[in-house]
Order: C-alpha cells, then sequence, then structure tokens
C-alpha cells in the first residue's frame, strides 16, 4: 500500500509521514529529499539553474518511480507536486491520498523560518508570504480537495496527527 501526503509546504506532510511510517512499519519517503539524492541537487539548485518546468517535470517522474517500488510507503509529497501532470490522480490511482489541510495563518508562521529553503518564498517579507500563501493555496485547493482523505492539521502534534490518519483510513 502506498499512502500519499499531499498539502501545501508546511503542512506537516515530512514531519508527520515519518511518525506514520515509523507507526504502521511502512518505509518512508520524502519525495523531495529523494529528487535531490537521485539528481545530487538541492531543490534550491535546481529551481535556480533548471527553473520550475524542469523542477516538475523531474517531479512527476520520480513521483512514477517510487509509486513502482513494491512494498509499503508513506510518501511525502511536495507541496505542489499533486497540482501538476495530473499528479492528484495518479496518486488517488495508486494509493490513498491524504490531504493534510492547515489555516493561513499556521503555514505563514511555520514558514517565516525556512523560507530561505523554499524556492518559491525567496525574499518573501511576512505580508507577502501571507499574500503568496491565500493566492497559491486558493489555486492548488482544487487539487488538494481531490484528495481521498482530508485532515485537519492544525494544532495537532504528528504523533497524534499519525494515530489521526491511521483510524480516519482504517489502516
Amino acid at each position: 500500500m502506498k499512502i500519499f501526503l499531499i498539502g501545501f509546504m508546511g503542512s506537516g506532510k515530512s514531519t508527520v509521514g515519518v511518525d506514520l511510517a515509523h507507526i504502521l512499519g511502512y518505509r518512508f519517503i520524502d519525495l523531495d529529499e529523494y529528487i535531490e539524492q537521485k539528481h545530487n541537487l538541492s531543490i534550491k539548485l535546481i529551481f535556480e539553474t533548471k527553473g520550475e518546468d524542469y523542477f516538475r517535470m523531474i517531479e512527476n517522474e520520480t513521483l512514477k518511480e517510487v509509486c513502482s517500488f513494491e512494498g509499503d510507503f508513506v510518501i511525502s509529497s511536495g507541496g505542489g507536486t499533486s497540482c501538476f501532470y495530473n499528479n492528484i490522480d495518479y496518486m488517488n490511482r495508486n494509493g490513498i491520498t491524504v490531504y493534510l489541510r492547515a489555516e493561513v495563518s499556521t503555514l505563514v508562521a511555520r514558514l517565516i523560518e525556512s523560507k530561505v529553503d523554499r524556492p518559491l518564498l525567496w525574499g518573501k517579507t511576512k505580508d507577502e508570504l501571507n499574500e503568496y500563501i491565500i493566492r497559491v493555496l486558493n489555486e492548488r485547493k482544487k487539487y488538494y480537495e481531490k484528495a481521498q482523505v482530508i485532515i485537519d492539521a492544525d494544532n495537532v502534534n504528528p504523533k497524534d496527527l499519525a494515530q489521526l490518519i491511521i483510524s480516519t483510513v482504517n489502516i
């Protein structure tokens, strides 16, 4: 079985994914980390040198690659993974998709400290970050909401969120 965690950057996909995989005894893959290892480049450097279109193409190829792996996995996707190349439909056909939904204020609070490492957030002030999240979240919502399971990820610690996913999905 493959469990795909989707949602906006900062929603907790990687953190919760590690806990969820551990509890279930599944293997864990962070799609962004896998891309970095496979291409021996950081996501930041891929964006800087090759651009977002190239990144989205290799992200799609990598998603299909990890879906072909035998066994049970929790896969933490990037914030935009489900929004390009019909990836959300592909994930829905190949496993269970779980959207970790978080409020804009939660995302701003989490992302304001990590914006240096996130190419789409470079150089943004807190107000610009807030506006960016509102705009992009509105664009991506239609993809995120195609998930088979939607979980509110605000004010829940990662281990409790992992347990909530397990009980909601009935694993």
